[in-house]
């Protein structure tokens, strides 16, 4: 009979140990309060801006749908931009990715645009109501310094710069754009 309970015991305490794991395995994975700044953006926000004419193209005004989500157990901000007006009407034209690198104490960020170039950019996070992103914008051979401000226009709206500066070493405007969040109805994404 001991060996019976013995070895009904010794069954039954893995399973004991594996219920507890959960609990601990959730303590640990608490997400830094930093994710605050990526958790701002979450919803979809309608933005309307201008390109400005560059080295790669002319200038254009365009309608976006930006839509934010928190991904991966609310660790990553994922996005994609849809473009509603302008050149590439219908396509999209954007996704990204952004989180908070605990290690290196920023936030870093990676866009994928249309046509292969991406952005990879950091942040300290939001000074009052500016958040300003600095690194590189890559397209095609050219590595060019970027600098991209947001500002927050209360809680529904924000305003966006990004300047590049060109292999002349001088800095220009690339694009700007001022955005407000969709309540209720979501932006459809109108047929090509």
């Amino acid at each position: 009979m001991k060996k019976m309970l013995i070895l009904a015991f010794a069954l039954l305490a893995p399973s004991a140990l594996a219920q507890d794991k959960p609990a601990k395995a959730a303590e640990a994975q608490k997400l830094p309060e930093q994710l605050s700044v990526e958790k701002w953006f979450v919803g979809d926000w309608i933005c309307e801006g201008a390109q400005h004419a560059s080295p790669t193209g002319p200038g254009a005004k365009f309608t976006d749908r930006f839509s934010f989500n928190m991904a991966l157990g609310g660790s990553w901000l994922i996005y994609h931009i849809d473009q509603l007006k302008g050149p590439v009407k219908g396509k999209q034209t954007l996704i990204g990715s952004s989180t908070w690198d605990a290690n290196a104490k920023v936030h870093v960020r990676r866009d994928m645009n249309i046509g292969g170039s991406r952005v990879d950019v950091t942040s300290p996070g939001w000074d009052g109501d500016k958040l300003v992103f600095t690194g590189y914008m890559i397209i095609g051979d050219d590595k060019l310094p970027v600098k991209h401000t947001f500002t927050r226009k209360g809680d529904a709206a924000y305003d966006s710069v990004l300047e590049v500066t060109g292999a002349d070493g001088k800095p220009a405007m690339w694009e700007e754009e001022s955005c407000k969040k969709v309540r209720g109805v979501k932006a459809t994404t109108p047929n090509p």
